[in-house]
């Protein structure tokens, strides 16, 4: 059966689609972790009178602290194994997720989300790793493309769920609410059998293993690539920290009618993924870049024109760039995942660490003091679409993975 030669290591305990089911759940959820409390964010900003500056350093923390996770998770799982590296990851986020229900300052809630991230970090990335350890050939593009969505739909819909719980309850119950929605999926992963075994580790010691994975960072070719996907991703960072704001300050909007604007475009960010594996199905995965750079500028475009009209039009304006995000995370983890499969861990723990990365820059960016939210929305699409613009200029002129992203004939 082809599933049978699609796959690299099978679950006789637990069953393959359950593992990989388990993955998707806990994805999501770990993303939805990240942006949960944005409907929050006036109230907490009137609860502890602080600046919306000051307070987007909650969101800044845990960006930082998830892609340090990313960066030690990897090479750490390379070195002993998925399971034992993914318990710690669990650990980590359980105990500062449920923490952060007592926090009194945003001087606290800083440091315990920091935490919480720091193992949310370590779980995103040696999930990813165990994927590439289970799957392979198109198995593996379809799973990791559904893995995306997950990624995707997490936060989109985190607002959602999380105007709800502060309609009737408050704050305080959207770490618990996270909490205890990690612990089953997380359960199942750790009963499941390990997919990186003692012969397939790495000898070296854990900071030569955390090195080689900065090296890898230092390869033409998974730099320049990286960097369009990252650069790419930008702006969806962005809309991230300041949508509540937009959405409830400047149209007024209630919480409950800013979560149905918010799963609105949730339902067009699930397909995003999908869009990708179609576009690559009747031309090549070079051209499904392409489209998401002309995404991104008709994004940018349409938040000049009529973005701050109403909040219909800004929704519309909005969606071009959360198609592109959804597309280009799919793809360039495929990409660069199968390129690099000899070190899926390392891998995997760098594109997440320079997405993360890039995620602070792309919500510092949209706080700033700007006249206009939506405008430094709009100025952001422009400039990251001109920016991956130049890498993909350079990418082809120097002919980098031709083949892998135009076949190959090439172009």
């Amino acid at each position: 059966m082809k599933k049978v030669k699609d796959v690299i290591m099978d679950q006789p305990k637990l069953g393959i689609n359950v593992f990989a089911g388990s993955i998707m759940v806990l994805t999501a959820v770990v993303w939805m972790a990240l942006d949960i409390y944005l409907p929050a964010l006036p109230i907490l900003k009137e609860e502890f009178k602080v600046s919306a500056t000051y307070l987007n350093l909650t969101l800044t923390a845990g960006i930082i602290a998830t892609a340090i996770g990313t960066l030690i998770g990897g090479p750490m799982s390379d070195k002993y194994g998925r399971k034992p590296v993914f318990a710690s990851g669990v650990g980590l986020s359980l105990l500062f997720t449920f923490l952060c229900t007592f926090a009194g300052s945003v001087d606290f809630l800083i440091v315990v989300r920091g935490l919480a991230s720091l193992g949310n970090g370590i779980i995103l990335t040696v999930t990813t790793a165990m994927i590439k350890d289970t799957f392979s050939g198109r198995t593996f593009k379809n799973v990791m493309t559904v893995l995306q969505s997950a990624a995707i739909i997490g936060p989109i819909l985190a607002p959602s769920v999380g105007s709800v719980i502060i309609t009737w309850l408050s704050w305080r119950w959207l770490f618990v609410f996270i909490a205890v929605v990690s612990v089953v999926p997380a359960a199942l992963i750790l009963f499941a059998r390990e997919t990186w075994p003692e012969g397939k580790r790495i000898s070296d010691s854990a900071l030569k293993a955390v090195s080689d994975t900065l090296h890898t960072a230092g390869d033409k070719p998974f730099a320049l690539f990286a960097g369009v996907m990252a650069v790419l991703t930008i702006p969806m960072w962005a809309y991230i920290s300041v949508c509540s704001y937009i959405y409830i300050t400047d149209f007024g909007i209630s919480n409950m009618q800013y979560g149905i604007f918010y799963a609105l475009g949730a339902g067009v960010s699930c397909i995003s993924p999908f869009l990708y594996m179609v576009i690559t199905r009747h031309s090549s995965t070079g051209r499904a870049c392409e489209v998401c750079l002309g995404l991104i500028l008709l994004s940018g475009v349409m938040l000049i024109a009529v973005g701050g009209r109403a909040p219909v039009l800004f929704l519309l304006s909005t969606l071009p760039f959360i198609i592109a995000e959804g597309m280009i995370r799919a793809l360039g983890m495929v990409v660069l995942l199968e390129q690099y499969s000899h070190v899926a861990g390392a891998a995997s723990a760098m594109i997440n660490f320079i997405l993360n990365i890039v995620g602070t820059v792309g919500a510092s960016l949209a706080t700033l003091n700007w006249n206009s939210y939506i405008t430094a929305l709009a100025v952001i699409c422009i400039g990251c679409m001109a920016a991956a613009l130049l890498l993909w200029i350079v990418i082809i002129r120097k002919g980098i993975m031709e083949e892998r992203l135009f076949g190959r004939s090439g172009r």
